[in-house]
């Protein structure tokens, strides 16, 4: 899978826990499985998105150079 696909992947995915979050806490219910799915799935995406980044960097300096 592509790394911007995964990345959307990901992004989906928190929206769809941040929706079931959100609701647990109108109804008063725990939330603890999902924060941690959501706190895992945020770690992945900094890391993908700071790796990205990195490469953009590496390929423009390869550029100038």
């Amino acid at each position: 899978m592509r790394r911007m696909t995964f990345m959307f992947s990901i992004r989906k995915e928190i929206n769809k826990i941040n929706r079931r979050i959100d609701q647990k806490i109108i109804k008063g219910e725990s939330y603890d499985r999902e924060a941690r799915r959501h706190k895992d799935l945020v770690v992945q995406l900094r890391k993908l998105e700071s790796e990205a980044s990195l490469a953009r960097t590496l390929s423009l300096a390869s550029f100038l150079f």
